[in-house]
């Protein structure tokens, strides 16, 4: 077992826990931090490389039985956890992760299953409501995300954090140009692509089960942000435009509930 004590603040083995408040959340650099027993759990267990586990000592009898014995366990205080990541820092548990190049989406066009449903976010940009949403998800059994460039990056520590790890049994596709794969998805009728919306031309979610298409092609929910939602561009080129009907006086959702609401109702056209 690597296990290897640290207390000087400048080792160079602790470069990618500095600063974890400036984290980059644009999907830069090689590296990822997972936080807490629980995430780093599941980066264990995931597909991803660990780097290396930074832990307090009452936290590596735990962790020590759970990594490849190649892996580097760094103990260090609670001190310096907190001087290195810069903050007050109380879950004695790091781990640095690499990686997985996001898959281009252009491969999604080959789906051929009609039960499969997938999620797309356009400039979601939200920590907390992107890893809220990749974990409603992933509850419903789904594991492939398509984000646009505009989207915060799903690794980043806060979306780890919040979506308890799920995020790391996601296949994740890289949206470069979405309003063009919609285009070429309908010309190819590959995936039966929903823009959720509020527009006046939409339908109701619960309606569109209802459409002659529906049932022999994959689904593909797209989601927006809140505040400006779905640019009409993309809206336009995507099958159908749905909407989550509201009482009166409410304009939106979170976009982790609209997302929920969404998947439910496909899952429900299922038999599920």
């Amino acid at each position: 077992m690597n296990i290897v004590p640290l207390s000087d603040p400048l080792d160079a083995r602790l470069d990618p826990y500095r600063d974890m408040k400036r984290e980059d959340v644009r999907r830069r650099g090689e590296l990822f931090i997972a936080e807490g027993k629980l995430v780093v759990q599941r980066l264990l267990a995931s597909r991803y490389e660990t780097v290396s586990i930074l832990a307090e000592p009452k936290r590596v009898d735990w962790v020590a039985s759970l990594v490849k014995p190649e892996t580097t366990i760094l103990v260090v205080s609670a001190e310096l956890i907190q001087e290195v990541a810069g903050f007050n820092f109380h879950r004695g548990l790091l781990a640095c992760g690499r990686r997985i190049t996001f898959e281009p989406s252009q491969r999604l066009l080959q789906a051929t299953d009609p039960t499969q449903i997938a999620l797309a976010a356009v400039a979601v940009n939200d920590l907390e409501n992107l890893g809220s949403l990749i974990r409603t998800a992933a509850a419903f059994g789904i594991d492939r995300l398509i984000l646009n460039r505009q989207s915060v990056d799903p690794l980043c520590r806060r979306v780890l954090r919040v979506s308890m790890g799920a995020a790391l049994k996601m296949r994740f596709y890289d949206w470069e140009s979405p309003e063009q794969w919609l285009q070429q998805n309908e010309r190819q009728a590959v995936w039966f692509t929903i823009a959720t919306t509020l527009s006046d031309d939409s339908i109701p979610m619960g309606q569109v089960t209802g459409h002659p298409d529906f049932a022999s092609r994959p689904k593909l929910i797209v989601m927006g942000n809140e505040g400006d939602g779905l640019p009409a561009s993309i809206q336009t080129a995507c099958t159908v435009r749905a909407q989550i009907p509201m009482a009166l006086g409410i304009d939106s959702l979170n976009v982790s509930v609209a997302g929920a609401i969404a998947i439910y109702e496909l899952i429900r056209a299922r038999g599920e």
